[in-house]
């Protein structure tokens, strides 16, 4: 911008001069006195945008340097303490939440021992004559299987639960049903924990339909 100024004025000086004197330079340096008026243009205009900014980063250092100037050692040591007890009482409650996690989950298992414990088998007879009224009921069976099949995830046994002087009825049969896979097979004793649901049916290999008491268990062991 200042090299434009002084061009400016050199050249207005000259080309007045080369008028005067009619020497033919006179438009030659009017030429130039225009291109150095708008080489002043140019500059006025590129100090005019770069000036907001750099004031406003000015500004801004001079802002930072006045918030970290003016901050006391007292303030300083608040926000420490301030930041300390956040800290402390973020710690608490994680603690707090994975202990009530815990005996919730303690709890859980206790309910369970004791629902197992006091888990009785229903007399076959009468589940079989009305499995629908039982319903919900949690029992217990043990027995033999007598057919296990597993897939998706599911396990469905034919368990024969009465037992007589020959061993286990075979006509006497629950249907169990397990989510999950075991290790049983075919003649195991086993013991199963888990809630009546009425009755299965489905068609033997004979073509006969066959209808069950039967258990959705949440342990077989």
């Amino acid at each position: 911008m200042i090299v434009g100024f002084i061009s400016l004025l050199l050249f207005i000086v000259l080309g007045i001069i080369s008028i005067f004197k009619k020497n033919g330079k006179g438009k030659l340096h009017l030429g130039i006195t225009g291109g150095a008026f708008a080489l002043l243009i140019i500059g006025i205009i590129i100090v005019g945008v770069s000036s907001p900014s750099v004031e406003n980063a000015n500004a801004s250092t001079e802002e930072s340097s006045d918030d970290q100037a003016e901050k006391t050692p007292e303030e300083s040591k608040a926000e420490e303490e301030k930041a300390a007890k956040e800290e402390a009482e973020a710690k608490a409650q994680a603690e707090k939440e994975a202990k009530e996690a815990e005996e919730a989950k303690a709890k859980a298992e206790q309910e369970a021992k004791e629902k197992k414990e006091n888990a009785q088998p229903i007399e076959y007879a009468q589940l079989e004559k009305n499995p629908d009224r039982y319903t919900g009921e949690y029992v217990k069976y043990q027995g033999q299987v007598v057919q296990i099949q597993e897939g998706d995830n599911i396990t469905n046994i034919r368990l024969a639960v009465t037992q007589d002087s020959y061993g286990y009825n075979s006509d006497d049969i629950v249907y169990v049903e397990y989510e999950g896979y075991t290790d049983f097979v075919d003649e195991d004793i086993v013991t199963v924990y888990g809630e009546v649901y009425g009755s299965y049916s489905y068609t033997s290999q004979a073509g006969w339909e066959i209808t069950l008491p039967a258990v959705i268990a949440d342990t077989v062991e």
